[in-house]
């Protein structure tokens, strides 16, 4: 039997194919090559553009400057900080001062929160409270603490569409997360957005992975590298304070250092000029100083800001330690009528240990990895709390000397502070990822109401303030579902 002849049909059909096929090739190499991570945008040389809640200004008339820290931990203690904010909004105040300041109405402990210092999985709700409030009761426990984050950010990585961006050296699997999580939380809101609500000031934190310093998003910060905090998106703030490394990529900042009219802060200059070795505050503007300099460094790379503050104190205590410490730091400001000072920590570090650590066998690279970076956040916890509450002890004498007294509350939650060890146990081995099931979510959120009532600490500044806690802590332990 003759073979059948090609007619060339085929061969043309398959130069077609083939040329469609280069053409997509190309088209994705080329888009890959094209992948932009967003650049923060400089500050006009005239001065900050859009609305400006000067240097994350506080006002309060109160006589209580309340401080609450969400530490790190995905999902566990983003649901571990909702939980806080909804027992504070249980105890109820006989009187909340408003404008104007002689004018008072009932409130709740909510009302009183000056300050949310946030890193990690705590800075998502952070930020979301920092722009809704509590409109944040009504839909972040749906939108964001029930939702598979975890998978959802897998499922786009591994999405061949996706690929040609993720190629790009300028595009990293931090920015297609800043996407998501702008998709299903912040709708394109802006720092400037967050600063100008009512309500407290938000202090999320990264970490410079170069230098392995905290990384405050904070005008003042945009000031040092003349960037434009008011522009920059609060999503890009919350993947770079949860860019846990490894899994997701550093977030690049430019530095635009010395093309805007800031001065450098009086405090990092007179430090500078003097060297002194043993001092914090020297240390501390040689860490600022970095900043200042684009030559040494053009780009600022950041990952989770749990690496080096998994509390979100550092910030405010360097802060603090800079202007002399906290009688100075209210001293002739805004805050200056400020009696009681309250520290509320929500601490959802973990101590699971792992399977390996009751064998015989030799771990692997990850697995030390793993281990270690946790021996250390939680190492790193405590010298945090303790360097705090030594300076809220040098704060306590120096108002008893001054006969003007501050008192302070250290109302640290943590999950070792629980009676039972099979509870404790239960919390410190829940997994630090961005899924967790519905039912996990919401006893996170019952046992935070349950160390918030419980610490005495917290009862006598409630009793201070003439309070009261709606929820008796003996009751909690069913969390409502939505």
């Amino acid at each position: 039997m003759k073979p059948k002849e090609y007619t060339g049909k085929y061969s043309i059909h398959q130069s077609k194919s083939a040329i469609i096929l280069c053409i997509v090739v190309g088209v994705l190499a080329l888009s890959a090559c094209a992948a932009q991570y967003p650049l923060n945008p400089k500050v006009d040389v005239s001065g900050r553009t859009g609305p400006d809640r000067s240097r994350h200004h506080i006002d309060r008339s109160g006589p209580l400057f309340l401080i609450i820290a969400f530490s790190g931990g995905g999902t566990r203690a983003a649901s571990l900080a909702y939980g806080t904010l909804e027992a504070l909004k249980r105890v109820d105040l006989p009187g909340t001062t408003v404008s104007p300041p002689d004018w008072k109405r009932p409130g709740t402990m909510l009302d009183e929160v000056s300050l949310i210092t946030a890193v990690s999985g705590g800075s998502f709700t952070a930020a979301y409270y920092g722009l809704h409030g509590e409109g944040i009761f009504k839909d972040f426990r749906e939108r964001f603490l029930t939702r598979d984050v975890q998978g959802d950010l897998f499922r786009q990585f591994l999405n061949p569409f996706n690929w040609p961006r993720l190629w790009s050296p300028r595009f990293g699997r931090s920015d297609m997360a800043q996407e998501y999580y702008d998709s299903i939380l912040f709708n394109g809101a802006t720092l400037a957005d967050m600063a100008v609500k009512e309500g407290p000031v938000i202090l999320l934190q990264a970490t410079d992975v170069v230098d392995g310093v905290v990384f405050p998003f904070i005008p003042e910060t945009f000031d040092w590298i003349c960037s434009d905090f008011n522009q920059y998106p609060v999503s890009r703030a919350v993947a770079a304070s949860s860019a846990l490394p490894g899994p997701l990529s550093p977030m690049v900042m430019k530095n635009y250092a010395g093309k805007c009219n800031t001065p450098i802060p009086a405090w990092i200059s007179n430090a500078l000029e003097k060297p002194d070795p043993t001092s914090r505050a020297y240390h501390m503007a040689v860490r600022a100083n970095i900043f200042l300099d684009p030559k040494k460094k053009p780009y600022i790379h950041l990952v989770d800001g749990g690496i080096s503050d998994n509390l979100g104190l550092r910030t405010i205590i360097d802060r603090v330690i800079a202007r002399g410490g906290i009688r100075d730091a209210l001293t002739g400001s805004v805050l200056k009528g400020i009696r009681r000072i309250a520290f509320i920590i929500v601490d959802a570090e973990t101590e699971e240990r792992p399977a390996w650590s009751f064998m015989g066998d030799v771990p692997g690279v990850g697995a030390i990895l793993g281990i270690s970076s946790t021996v250390m956040i939680n190492k790193y916890n405590f010298e945090t709390i303790d360097l705090l509450r030594r300076n809220v002890l040098d704060g306590q004498a120096i108002g008893a000397s001054h006969s003007m007294p501050l008192d302070f509350y250290m109302i640290h939650l943590t999950f070792n502070s629980l009676r039972k060890q099979a509870e404790r146990d239960y919390f410190h081995g829940i997994p630090t990822t961005l899924s967790l099931p519905s039912d996990q979510v919401d006893l996170l959120r019952d046992v935070a109401a349950r160390l918030l009532y419980t610490s005495p600490d917290f009862q006598r500044l409630v009793a201070d303030m003439g309070g009261k806690i709606s929820t008796p802590a003996e009751t909690v332990g069913n969390a409502s579902s939505h």
